[in-house]
């Protein structure tokens, strides 16, 4: 008896150690480049198998402030990849029903700088609400408003996430080019780089799996641990040697 208590004990420990693994975390690099007719975008496709929420934290602007006379400017390589780029992104969410390109009819939510112009949305489709975030904030981003992140809630389907620079509209989106668009460096900074901005998006959350395959991100429920069915046949064993016990006695 004794033993297969401390078998059922020793299994729910397995269980909550793996379950408590489970937290996935996904993160894809992309870099937009500037063109006579202005700054590219990137599309990440969506596809959410399941119903679910989930966390997105961007970090692309490399620079404090905006000015390099401003008290406490400093500049760091948030992506490590021993440069310095100055993206500001702009990001949005469109609903993916298979039509060519972005159309204004499905777009779905817009989340530009920190508490601004990232607005609480709350539909059936999508839940999106904007996470507090100073300068220095945890997750590593550097300037007090760029970089934006977020906890979204997306219904089963599938979805567009577009990464632009600074503003990006429906007509842009649909026409495949940010037009007039620019990369701004802080002024003051010398010899910058103004030709490509480079950006990093995280996907986290406690109950949902990432995986990508080209510019298309599959969201799933993670799978049940291993541990559940080891902790579900130990308490089988139990209830039997429980019986059997007790027609001997």
């Amino acid at each position: 008896m004794k033993h297969v208590l401390r078998t059922a004990i020793a299994a729910g420990l397995a269980l909550t150690a793996i379950g408590s693994a489970q937290a996935n975390t996904l993160s894809v690099d992309g870099t937009l480049f500037l063109q006579a007719g202005g700054t590219t975008f990137d599309t990440w496709k969506v596809a959410m198998t399941t119903a679910g929420s989930f966390s997105v934290d961007v970090l692309a602007y490399e620079a404090s402030q905006s000015n390099v006379a401003t008290a406490g400017y400093f500049a760091a390589d948030l992506n490590g990849d021993g440069e310095l780029t100055w993206l500001d992104p702009d990001t949005h969410w469109y609903l993916d029903d298979g039509s060519a390109g972005l159309t204004a009819a499905n777009h779905l939510a817009r989340c530009d700088d920190i508490a601004n112009n990232c607005a609480t949305v709350n539909t059936p489709t999508i839940s999106l609400v904007s996470r507090t975030q100073v300068q220095g904030a945890a997750d590593g981003s550097i300037h007090f408003r760029r970089d934006p992140a977020f906890d979204i809630t997306l219904a089963a389907g599938n979805y567009q996430y577009v990464m632009s620079d600074y503003r990006l509209t429906d007509a842009e989106a649909a026409a495949g080019i940010n037009s007039g668009d620019s990369f701004s460096a802080p002024t003051g900074f010398v010899n910058p780089i103004l030709d490509h901005g480079d950006y990093r998006i995280t996907f986290s959350s406690d109950t949902l799996h990432f995986a990508v395959s080209g510019n298309t991100i599959t969201v799933s429920q993670v799978p049940l641990p291993g541990a559940v069915w080891l902790f579900g046949s130990v308490l089988a064993g139990f209830g039997v040697t429980v019986r059997r016990k007790a027609r001997v006695a």
